[in-house]
């Protein structure tokens, strides 16, 4: 990890182990891995990345996201959205970019909007 004066964590990575429960909205500047249960929003100016392991239940909000496990919510990305074989999305994408791979599962509607419009569509309440 780069450490620097004015930002001591600046490739910091939140991580979120299997077996983690966490019932509540997550905020966070970093880039973030959950591979627990997560009931809530997310918030972040990074990327997050939802492992096999894991299940959120609740709306994205971030730059880039890649999906190995389950997400049950909209998912708002002002840049790519993956959808690995072992992903699932149940929910409405708006992403710059959008792949998915064989095997991956999407039921929802897809919008694909340029960077700057992407962050003017904030993901429904649930």
């Amino acid at each position: 990890m780069v450490m620097s004066k004015e930002n001591p964590a600046v490739n910091a990575v939140n991580l979120l182990c299997e077996g983690t429960v966490i019932v509540g909205d997550i905020k966070t500047k970093n880039d973030i891995r959950i591979d627990g249960f997560i009931k809530g929003k997310i918030i972040t100016s990074g990327r997050l990345v939802v492992g096999s392991t894991a299940k959120l239940e609740g709306n994205v909000d971030c730059v880039n996201v890649d999906v190995q496990g389950i997400v049950i919510g909209d998912v708002v990305a002002s840049g790519s959205v993956a959808l690995k074989a072992s992903g699932k999305v149940m929910g409405n994408i708006s992403a710059a970019s959008l792949s998915i791979e064989p095997g991956a599962m999407f039921n929802g509607n897809c919008q694909m909007l340029k960077k700057d419009v992407v962050r003017e569509q904030p993901a429904k309440e649930n």
